[in-house]
C-alpha cells in the first residue's frame, strides 16, 4: 500500500504541543494563509488568459465556458470554505526551516499517510497534491483541461483543487505539498503517522527536553533526531538521530 511521506516544520509553542498531545493536523482557510495571493487565483482572469493564448480548437471550448458566470461564482464562493493542511517534501531545506520553523528554533515533524487514510475520510478529505509553481499555472491548466471536460460537475471539483495548488513561481524552493479538506478544523490522525521528530540547529534545550518527554508519555514510539551542519557543502545541513 503507497503511502505519502512529508515533512511538517512548525514552531515550538502551544500549538505544537496541543497538536502532538491530541494527535491532529489543522487545516486552515485560505484567508489565513502567509501569502495573500495564495488559494486566491482570480479564476474568470486566469480563463480569460487562456483564451487569449488558445489555438482556434480549444479557444472555442474555453470560450464556451465564459459564458458561465454562476458556475464561476460558485467555484470561488466554494474555494473560501476549503481547509487546507500544508507540508514539504523535503526535510533538508535550509529556507523551509528558517521561514516555518522560528530559525531554526523549532521542529520538523515527519508524516507518513497510508492511502487508507484518505479512503475512510473521503466525505471530508477532497484529496492530496503537490503544488505547481509558474507565473500562469491555473491559466496552463485551464488550456490542458478543456480536452477532458465531461461533465462540469467533476470539472468543478477538479477546477477547486487546482485553485487550492498553484502558486507563483518565487514559492517553489518549498516543494510544498497539500492535503485539502472539505472544511476548516483539525482531523485526528492514528500516531503510528508520525514517524520522526526533528529539532533545528538552534532548538533550545529546554525544548527539545520537553517535546522528547511529551512524545514518550504519549507512547508515540517516533525517531528523534537533530539537524546538524555537514562537509559536504558550504552551507549543507543533515539530520543525525539523537
Amino acid at each position: 500500500m503507497a503511502e505519502y511521506v512529508v515533512f511538517k516544520f512548525r514552531k515550538v509553542d502551544k500549538y505544537l504541543l496541543q497538536s502532538l498531545v491530541n494527535s491532529e493536523i489543522y487545516f486552515a482557510l485560505p484567508e489565513r494563509l502567509n501569502d495573500p495571493f495564495d488559494c486566491r487565483v482570480e479564476i474568470k482572469r486566469s480563463l480569460e488568459n487562456a483564451i487569449a493564448r488558445a489555438e482556434s480548437g480549444v479557444r472555442t471550448r474555453l470560450e464556451q465556458l465564459r459564458g458561465m458566470q454562476p458556475f464561476f461564482a460558485q467555484v470561488q464562493s466554494d474555494l473560501e470554505k476549503i481547509g487546507v493542511c500544508s507540508f514539504s517534501l523535503e526535510l533538508k531545506n535550509s529556507l523551509m526551516w528558517a521561514h516555518y520553523a522560528d530559525n531554526h528554533r523549532g521542529v520538523c515533524l515527519t508524516y507518513s499517510l497510508p492511502e487508507s487514510f484518505f479512503y475512510e475520510r473521503a466525505d471530508q478529505i477532497l484529496g492530496v497534491d503537490q503544488v505547481f509553481y509558474g507565473d500562469r499555472p491555473l491559466s496552463d491548466w485551464f488550456l490542458e483541461a478543456s480536452h477532458s471536460i465531461n461533465s462540469f460537475s467533476d470539472f468543478g471539483q477538479s477546477l477547486i483543487k487546482k485553485a487550492l495548488t498553484v502558486k507563483a513561481q518565487a514559492w517553489h524552493y518549498e516543494r510544498e505539498v497539500r492535503l485539502l479538506r472539505r472544511a476548516e478544523g483539525v482531523e485526528e490522525i492514528s500516531h503510528s503517522y508520525l514517524k520522526q521528530v526533528c529539532f533545528g540547529l538552534k532548538t533550545p534545550e529546554l525544548d527539545v527536553s520537553l517535546v522528547r518527554r511529551l512524545i514518550d508519555r504519549l507512547g508515540y514510539g517516533t525517531t528523534v533526531c537533530k539537524v546538524i551542519r555537514t562537509s559536504e557543502g558550504d552551507f549543507a545541513i543533515d539530520a543525525e538521530e539523537i
